[in-house]
């Protein structure tokens, strides 16, 4: 198949490999590195990733006006990608903490560079690949090429995918066991080189002039007809028009007019779709930070959250044979708008599914108390157990080595007592029971440590305020707290260490208060440990080890007894997520059905019913429509209405499910229409109640089915003008090239 392409085409497809691969890769770490690095906000991570998907997706617009109408689809690549260079090395440079960036400005710039870049490009390649055919000679040669491009790009979006997260954590730089400037840096080379091959390419090209762009055609007959209409005077004007564009025939003709209604009635049938994109492409935000809530131990393998999104297409890959069009259809071959309604209906099941599994990550993790209360979290060190009672409030029996919660507690002052045998594990304790008022702080935790003093009595010890919060990253965290007396110039020093050779080092004051001190908060690798504390003059040491596990919050309590380490305790307050990886699966497999029978059926519906004229202003406005679904999705995260994100996961699958039903009712008024080559139409029977079989389009892709247009605009211009599409009625013919397999970049 390959080897019957001309020097330029291999170019052409390896530029947007290249393309493609970096893109994916860049987008699938994007939303962490917000959260982790740049420490924004879950809801500011999600409004930040939202708005460069956005931009991504309204660019095309500006690239195919220029394309068309201006400098033609080879300079906008060219250009376009040299900003998408610049864009991903800003991006790079912004992860590189010694070159004194201010990484927040710097990221934002070159996300900015880079949705521009790639929203540029995106309408061209695939069109500029087919100016190199010459039609109608070689029509064959032209579905060759479509064939071998979409899967290209689909391989490369797909190792993108995989690669460039296991680049970003595989590689220690810059003193962390992570590497965000080699995950940035690598597609930023992908894109040089694509660059390059472009352009060595050029001897090879046919470069075709730009042409007379129906777009500003478009909208300057839209705007003619409307201020027409408004200033229609029946008395005077006579009766309006039978349609509100018909005042525009005069000026402009009764042919495009008519062209025109015909993508008025499909973009009527957009109005809900930006609804379908608002949850779809959460699988990059809201979805990538609840994969770090979960257990993703599988097979000894650590998964990261960002490789999660490869289920998505991944499984669209596995089910491509199962689905209408492949090998083995299992799905019903329905009429694209009922398919795009079904698609609808299991992405608010998959929504519905997400907030399922929300529900119980919220139960399995601790709850951070409301403003007017508080919780108490007791951390026994001793070898015994205690009984911990909280006056008017209960008793809380805390085994040896364990920990024990009561929450929620109200604000207040609290009058604790604790007690253990006399007999602790074979120590004789002098005093067993301890009281104490302890003033709270609402919204907060209030840790205790239960152990004893030198004079073997059971004692209290008060560490700071503290919410126990999981890390943003989904990483382990460790805190060290040491209880107990160091003396002055004992200069006492605590270094945990992990199988990578990172290490932290914590020095104990010579004087800790209350005789407890206790070290800030380290992120640590899933997985063992090792500490050791010693002083300065080799009085004291110790040493041990631990294991560490996703998303856990621990205290490593050391507590010290007559100048000896006497206990060394590992607590976990917060536990390790428990919830296993698996139960995501069902919420991918939903939203992959989906993404089939919608985003691939409304492809089909936008491509087999616009005009040959109006095509890329079809395609277009389907990129708007995922423009605009992104924008609710930032709508939503910045007016932060919801306290429960499963109770967010709920309405938008509500909002969804009612969008849909909306969405049949105004397609059952749809009258199909089947389009000639020279872009008059004609009525049919409604849509709904025939098949189409113009074409079968798959979704190969690991991003998104929407990123069509440039394989529309590129059938629509060069297949023979006297070609007509074929809807499936029994007395349509189609005399133009045979159906081409497309899918999305």
């Amino acid at each position: 198949m390959i080897h019957s392409h001309p020097t330029s085409i291999f170019c052409i497809i390896a530029t947007e490999f290249c393309e493609r691969f970096s893109f994916c890769g860049l987008r699938t770490i994007l939303s962490l590195y917000l959260r982790n690095v740049l420490c924004l906000h879950e809801n500011a991570a999600t409004v930040v990733y939202h708005i460069f998907i956005m931009m991504c997706y309204a660019m095309p617009l500006v690239g195919a006006i220029l394309a068309d109408n201006f400098i033609g689809r080879y300079r906008v690549i060219l250009y376009f990608s040299i900003i998408y260079l610049l864009g991903t090395l800003l991006t790079c440079c912004s992860a590189i903490p010694p070159l004194m960036l201010p990484p927040t400005t710097t990221s934002m710039i070159g996300l900015g560079l880079i949705a521009t870049g790639t929203g540029g490009i995106k309408p061209c390649v695939a069109a500029f690949g087919g100016d190199q055919f010459r039609l109608p000679e070689e029509n064959q040669r032209l579905q060759r090429f479509f064939s071998t491009f979409y899967c290209t790009v689909n391989l490369g979006g797909f190792m993108g995918m995989v690669v460039t997260p296991a680049l970003r954590r595989s590689v220690m730089c810059f003193g962390d066991d992570t590497c965000y400037a080699l995950g940035f840096g690598f597609p930023a080379l992908l894109v040089l080189i694509s660059i390059i091959i472009f352009v060595v390419g050029k001897p090879w090209y046919r470069i075709k002039k730009p042409r007379d762009n129906i777009t500003l055609k478009f909208v300057s007959c839209a705007w003619y007809a409307a201020v027409k209409r408004m200033k229609h005077d029946s008395e005077t004007d006579g009766p309006p028009c039978e349609h509100w564009l018909d005042h525009s025939i005069e000026k402009y003709g009764e042919k495009l007019v008519t062209d025109m209604k015909v993508v008025f009635a499909i973009l009527y049938l957009y109005l809900p779709v930006p609804i379908f994109w608002s949850l779809f492409d959460q699988q990059g935000s809201r979805w990538t930070f609840q994969a770090s809530r979960l257990r993703s131990e599988i097979f000894g393998v650590t998964l990261m959250p960002d490789q999660l999104q490869v289920m998505n297409p991944a499984m669209v890959l596995l089910m491509i044979p199962v689905c209408p069009g492949g090998v083995w259809p299992v799905f019903p071959d329905l009429p694209p708008l009922q398919k795009m309604f079904l698609g609808g209906m299991l992405a608010a099941l998959a929504f519905m599914s997400a907030g399922i599994l929300q529900i119980g990550i919220e139960r399995s993790t601790l709850q951070v108390p409301g403003h007017h209360q508080t919780g108490l979290v007791f951390l026994n060190t001793l070898a015994c157990p205690v009984d911990v009672s909280v006056r008017g409030e209960g008793v809380a029996p805390v085994e040896q080595h364990g920990t024990a919660l009561m929450t929620p507690l109200p604000h207040r002052v609290h009058t604790l007592t604790v007690s253990c045998p006399v007999d602790c594990a074979g120590r004789v304790m002098k005093r067993h029971i301890v009281r104490a008022d302890l003033k709270t702080v609402a919204g907060m935790f209030m840790p205790i440590v239960v152990g004893q003093n030198s004079d073997d009595q059971i004692s209290f010890y008060f560490m700071d305020p503290n919410p126990f919060g999981k890390s943003l990253t989904g990483k382990p965290k460790l805190k060290v707290v040491y209880v107990g007396d160091t003396g002055p110039n004992k200069n006492v020093s605590i270094a945990v260490e992990t199988d990578k050779r990172l290490s932290d080092i914590y020095y104990v004051s010579d004087a800790p208060i209350d005789h407890i001190g206790e070290s800030a908060y380290m992120c640590m690798q899933p997985g063992k440990f090792k500490w050791r504390a010693q002083d300065a003059k080799g009085d004291m040491s110790g040493s041990g080890e631990g294991y560490l596990r996703t998303g856990g919050v621990y205290v490593l309590c050391l507590r010290e007894r007559l100048g000896r380490l006497d206990a060394a305790i590992l607590h976990a307050p917060n536990p390790p997520n428990e919830l296993h990886l698996a139960w995501i699966v069902p919420q991918y497999l939903l939203v992959s059905v989906a993404e089939i029978m919608f985003a691939v059926s409304g492809l089909e519906f936008s491509f087999t019913q616009a005009p040959k004229s109006m095509k890329t202003i079809t395609i277009a406005a389907w990129y708007v429509s995922v423009a605009f679904g992104n924008l609710i999705v930032i709508l939503v995260a910045q007016t932060k209405i919801f306290e429960s994100r499963a109770t967010e996961f709920f309405v938008y699958a509500g909002f969804l499910a009612l969008a849909m039903l909306v969405f049949l009712r105004m397609a059952q008024g749809y009258e199909s229409r089947s389009v000639e080559g020279d872009g008059s139409s004609s009525e049919s029977r409604p849509l709904l109640r025939h098949r189409s079989r113009v074409i079968s389009v798959h979704s190969l892709s690991t991003t998104s089915t929407r990123a069509f247009s440039g394989a529309s605009e590129a059938s629509s211009t060069l297949w023979p003008a006297r070609a007509a599409v074929r809807l499936g009625t029994p007395s349509s013919r189609s005399t133009g090239p045979p159906p081409t397999t497309l899918a999305k970049d």
